[in-house]
């Protein structure tokens, strides 16, 4: 154990004291004092003691760590709270009385620490602050009388009471925050721990008199802000006194213990003579042999990563944006998810794509109207919080007539899409969403019925060479529930056999050819997945191609058993 820095730790975790004294460090491990629950019942009360713990030579110690996020709670015990010896007649207590049932003691022996830290800043010395919320205490003073307590007045007191340079704006509760960089080593070490903070006050910045005019006090360095600019966390640093006020870290064992070992003894090394006491070989005129170079290089490796990673940061910018329409036609309604599914049908390859709502024309009845070969396609898009109601499903069957009334032509085609449950992830909303009834009007109707989520998985699907866009685009045309699958395949077999976790299958085979190299399609709960034929083993043996019988198929992926497996028709 490092005789210095003597540390005293307040309201510290048992893991960060821990950890600290296995790494060699000088502590006393003290206490502002724990929660009580009382347990107060109604109509009763509590007598209380301070149940603080500071080292009789507090004044001795180089630097103060306190956790004033740690509120660990205990249970009341009697015997804790009595004066079992008494050198005085002092006979007075802190009283806990229902409502109230939590006792903090920690304002009060942060009141009673006060004299203590004033002789510790008469020296070089660091103050370690894990924030809380702010908070005046009231504390009623009452001489013990059994179960009638004679009041002796009150007491305010606040944690912070013996912070010096404790410059609080308000009490905010956030978690997003962010390193101010230009901080150096300081910079790089707080951004390791930047996702895990949060904080429950913000500061002003102090100001000082310079020629005759309020400037920046140039000692009080901000070092974390929340997302509106604001000072959460922050240095104050003078030639002997070192104040740290640091945001909540549910765990700060490591954070405490790298500041202690890498940022604390470059800003006092004074108190660090373990630490730095060889600190002089680093300068450049002590350099080893190939340093330089070895330091230069590790600088240019350092800014191309930090180029490179810009460049891709830039990259995932402007690909969220190139494919953002597929995630708002999943979240949006309105103008916005008529929008993104326009995009996609412009993606899927139709042309003459009209948004009826940029028509200055006629009564606004459908959302969207592409003419085609095969004739006019009416589309209603809808973005529902539920599912849809049949008046809902069927309103384009009435404006699918009434635009085959003034074309004087029968060739339109009726669509409803629908973004529905919106606000719940897709892959747990109710899918397909409509009711037996409401897709057997729709045959009945000659109109389609689409989701959102379907076009979403459509995507990939192409993207997979599942399917085709042609076959996509003609598929749109169809009645009822439309649902994209690739077109003229032919049931080869249910898969009830499969070895090596997958890789090989059984298929029984009549009448199909197959031959090494050709691709299957693998359906497993409405999902296809493409597969190319690597081996066929007939008999035992391997063979090119197999018509009839049962053969062992080994292929690209992997498969599960009463998966069905199709082969595409031959032309």
């Amino acid at each position: 154990m490092n005789e210095r820095p003597q540390i005293l730790t307040l309201n510290l975790t048992d893991k960060s004291n821990s950890i600290l004294v296995e790494k060699g460090f000088n502590l006393y491990q003290g206490s502002l004092g724990k929660l009580v629950d009382t347990k107060n019942e109604k109509h009763k009360f509590k007598y209380h003691l301070l149940n603080n713990d500071f080292p009789a030579n507090a004044h001795e110690y180089d630097i103060v760590i306190v956790d004033f996020s740690n509120e660990e709670t205990i249970d009341y015990v009697k015997s804790d709270n009595q004066r079992e010896k008494n050198k005085t007649e002092n006979n007075s207590y802190l009283i806990c009385k229902y409502p109230q049932t939590i006792f903090d003691p920690r304002g009060l022996s942060s009141h009673a620490f006060i004299r203590e830290i004033r002789e510790i800043l008469k020296k070089e010395c660091l103050i370690i602050v894990f924030q809380n919320e702010n908070v005046d205490i009231e504390y009623k003073i009452v001489e013990e009388n059994g179960d009638r307590p004679i009041s002796k007045g009150s007491q305010e007191a606040n944690f912070y009471e013996f912070i010096p340079n404790f410059y609080f704006q308000q009490n905010k509760f956030g978690k997003e925050t962010k390193v101010i960089p230009n901080n150096g080593e300081l910079t790089t070490f707080l951004e390791k721990f930047n996702k895990d903070f949060n904080y429950e006050n913000t500061f002003f910045h102090p100001t000082i008199w310079e020629n005759e005019e309020k400037v920046p006090d140039p000692k009080f360095y901000p070092i974390i802000q929340n997302l509106n600019n604001e000072i959460i966390s922050y240095i104050y640093l003078t030639d002997k006194v070192g104040v740290f006020i640091f945001p909540v870290l549910e765990d700060n064992s490591l954070f405490l213990l790298g500041f202690l070992e890498t940022i604390a003894p470059s800003l006092q090394p004074n108190l660090f003579p373990y630490s730095t006491q060889n600190k002089w070989t680093e300068n450049i005129e002590y350099a080893l042999p190939n340093q330089e170079r070895l330091i230069e290089e590790k600088k240019k490796i350092e800014q191309d990563f930090k180029k490179s990673i810009e460049t891709k940061n830039k990259e995932i910018i402007s690909n969220n944006d190139k494919y953002s329409f597929l995630h708002k036609i999943l979240t949006e309604t309105g103008d916005e998810l008529v929008s993104a599914v326009i995009q996609f049908l412009e993606w899927l390859g139709f042309e003459n794509i009209i948004d009826m709502d940029t028509q200055t024309e006629g009564i606004k009845e459908e959302d969207i109207q592409i003419e085609t070969d095969k004739g006019l396609l009416v589309i209603e898009v809808k973005g529902i919080g539920g599912t849809s109601k049949d008046s809902e499903c069927s309103q384009i069957s009435k404006i699918k007539y009434r635009r085959a009334k003034e074309r004087e032509k029968f060739d339109v085609y009726g669509l409803y899409i629908v973004n529905h449950q919106r606000h719940i992830p897709a892959k747990k909303r109710e899918n397909p969403p409509f009711t037996k009834e409401q897709k057997q009007d729709s045959i009945n109707e000659e109109r389609g019925l689409l989701t959102t989520w379907t076009l979403f998985n459509l995507y990939f699907d192409i993207q997979k060479d599942i399917i085709t866009k042609e076959e996509a685009r003609q598929i749109i045309y169809n009645y009822g529930l439309i649902t994209f699958i690739p077109q003229n395949i032919k049931l080869i077999d249910t898969i009830k056999e499969i070895f090596l976790k997958g890789e090989v299958f059984i298929l029984n085979i009549d009448g199909i050819k197959l031959k090494t190299g050709d691709t299957l399609y693998i359906e497993k709960n409405k999902k296809f997945q493409k597969l190319t034929i690597i081996e066929i083993k007939l008999d035992d043996k391997i063979v090119t191609e197999i018509s009839n019988g049962e053969a062992g198929i080994k292929g690209t992926i992997k498969v599960s058993k009463n998966s069905k497996v199709w082969i595409k028709n031959l032309p």
